[in-house]
């Protein structure tokens, strides 16, 4: 399918929706597009006009473009910090349940990992509330069906946890256990629009993982602002390792462990909470008292298979970037670090596993560190996305809206350097 001439009416239509399309990547909204276009059986010149007309194709063309890429526990370290949040709310006796709300909750890996590990740490039906949103109606059926294969879980240690909430159904797939559907309300909505974050309902804990990083400035904004409304005094924020927050004077500051990339609600009346643990399990120190499936839990121990994996592969290999980046994700920053200068002393021209150790960096708050790496990525590749949005996060995170501001204006231009 070709598309026979220029689609800068697509970046318009991107950006209307409130979406970055260059943080989305070129190349892959013009394949999704190409995608539509053969679906729908029409051809380029007329598709502009057919999308503006078809309410039903315009939500299909933004399935497209947002493919999802999400996966069980994903950041371990922002599940064990809700897990000490929702063990603190029960201890300290607070009036009705522990609410979480996932915003952009795609094929809903992300809410019923919510949901896992609340009921690990001992809560049960009725003692939490889960909401999820997602602007695609398709995502969210199939958030709904929660029926799983083994992308979904791609961390180290699911096996141990897995069989108490779901069932094996066959051919490699695993369904949510009926037990556990009670749990969490999908529902389909954009984050720009009403209904969520107007301060008619709140939330102790709000995930908003890998998101922000796909919408155009303003939209970005009014999400954080709208996550202040939504959050009791005191709640959990929990971003993506890309997303910033968008400045200091946001009505946030910084809490947890490095790799857990979360706020708090800042307050002028809060009372400072305690500092959170720099340990990791969830269910180690879980109280949870029954599990769908009845069998007794097992601290799932999502490190332990990349470490044995990391062990396994020489620096060398190819496979060893591959293998640094689910370390990374598994909050494993020093073994994720341990092989990508592994690969580097053999590959010092390669600018993907100088950006992934930029990622590292800022996901352990070495942010010196990242910001170096990334020049060094963009350096190699003056064209590196990834680079200039990391970046910008990083001089937001640190006040710099400015700086922030022009690196993303260099990756919508298609530019790089330094």
């Amino acid at each position: 399918m070709r598309l026979n001439g220029d689609i800068d009416w697509l970046w318009d239509w991107l950006a209307t929706a409130g979406l970055e399309p260059h943080a989305l990547g070129e190349a892959a909204v013009e394949c999704a597009l190409k995608r539509r276009l053969a679906a729908a059986g029409c051809c380029a010149a007329a598709y502009p006009a057919r999308l503006a007309a078809d309410t039903e194709e315009q939500a299909r063309l933004l399935e497209a473009v947002l493919v999802p890429e999400t996966w069980f526990f994903r950041e371990p370290p922002a599940f064990e910090l809700l897990t000490e949040f929702s063990v603190r709310h029960r201890l300290e006796r607070r009036t009705g349940p522990f609410r979480a709300l996932s915003l952009g909750c795609s094929t809903g890996e992300e809410p019923w990992s919510i949901v896992i590990a609340l009921r690990e740490a001992g809560l049960e039906q009725g003692d939490f509330q889960v909401e999820a949103l997602d602007i695609s109606a398709r995502a969210i059926e199939g958030a709904s069906a929660g029926i799983y294969g083994g992308r979904s879980f791609r961390s180290p240690g699911d096996g141990t946890w897995r069989g108490r909430y779901f069932d094996e159904i066959g051919q490699g797939r695993y369904r949510v256990k009926d037990g556990l559907r009670g749990g969490v309300e999908f529902r389909v909505a954009h984050l720009g629009d009403p209904g969520w974050g107007d301060g008619g309902r709140r939330y102790h804990a709000v995930f908003c993982r890998n998101v922000l990083i796909y919408l155009k400035a303003d939209l970005r904004e009014r999400v954080i602002a709208r996550c202040h409304e939504a959050l009791d005094p005191g709640g959990l924020l929990v971003l993506g390792h890309a997303d910033g927050i968008g400045g200091i004077d946001r009505g946030f500051r910084r809490h947890g462990a490095a790799g857990a990339f979360s706020w708090i609600r800042q307050d002028a009346a809060e009372a400072e909470p305690p500092p959170a643990r720099p340990s990791r399990p969830v269910a180690a120190k879980a109280v949870r008292r029954d599990a769908p499936g009845g069998a007794r839990p097992s601290r799932p121990d999502s490190l332990s298979g990349a470490k044995e994996a990391a062990r396994a592969v020489p620096f060398d290999d190819g496979a060893a970037i591959s293998t640094a980046r689910a370390l990374a994700d598994s909050g494993d920053y020093a073994g994720a670090e341990r092989l990508c200068l592994g690969y580097l002393a053999s590959h010092p021209h390669d600018p993907e596993v100088h950006a992934l150790l930029g990622i590292v960096m800022s996901a352990a708050n070495r942010d010196d560190e990242a910001l170096r790496y990334f020049r060094q990525a963009l350096y190699l590749a003056p064209s590196h996305g990834e680079s200039l949005l990391h970046m910008a996060a990083l001089h937001e995170r640190r006040g710099d809206g400015e700086r922030a501001r022009q690196l993303r204006n260099r990756s919508a231009a298609g530019e790089g350097g330094q």
